[in-house]
């Protein structure tokens, strides 16, 4: 077998499958009208660590017999992060704009909410002011933004830790 030097090609396949699994997490979250602060969110990071454990671990017996070294087990974490933070940056995007219309109102009554319990003196002004910044940020847009890059910085930090456990020197080559 060939060995593959590259995890780009390899980990777009992979991507996809832990994209498209973060997807099903988000919409069985949605059916079942889960809590935007319930721990429950927390079980995309296991499903995150899972595949990206998974898709390092595949490349590693798949395309380099057996034998990796850290830095080629952290890249095919990071482009199979970087590929599932792509689907679900257009997903969140999807799902703001046209399933879950109500979120972005839902997360700026809870900004509202949490504003007047920390600070019950602020002015009704710089409660607008502050809202129509955190308005700002929550456009279907930028929820697909900040969607892509919070699961790549989650997926990145994620992989270094994975590339630790998943590395195989061989030792006859050295």
């Amino acid at each position: 077998m060939e060995e593959q030097k590259s995890a780009f090609g390899p980990s777009i396949v992979s991507g996809i499958y832990l994209g498209l699994a973060l997807i099903v997490f988000s919409l069985v979250t949605f059916l079942l009208d889960v809590d935007l602060e319930s721990p429950i969110k927390y079980i995309s990071y296991v499903i995150l660590a899972i595949g990206l454990f998974w898709a390092t671990i595949s490349f590693r017996d798949k395309h380099r017999g057996g034998f990796i070294n850290y830095g080629g087990s952290f890249s095919a974490g990071f482009y199979t992060g970087l590929f599932a933070s792509f689907l679900l940056g257009i997903f969140t995007f999807v799902y703001v704009q046209y399933i879950d219309t109500g979120l972005v109102q839902e997360i700026l009554l809870n900004a509202e909410e949490q504003m007047l319990e920390q600070n019950p003196n602020m002015s009704d002004e710089q409660i607008d002011q502050a809202l129509s910044i955190t308005e700002m940020m929550t456009s279907p847009i930028m929820m697909g933004v900040w969607g892509f890059v919070g699961n790549l910085v989650a997926s990145t930090l994620l992989s270094l830790i994975i590339a630790i456990f998943a590395k195989r020197e061989n030792k006859e080559i050295a």
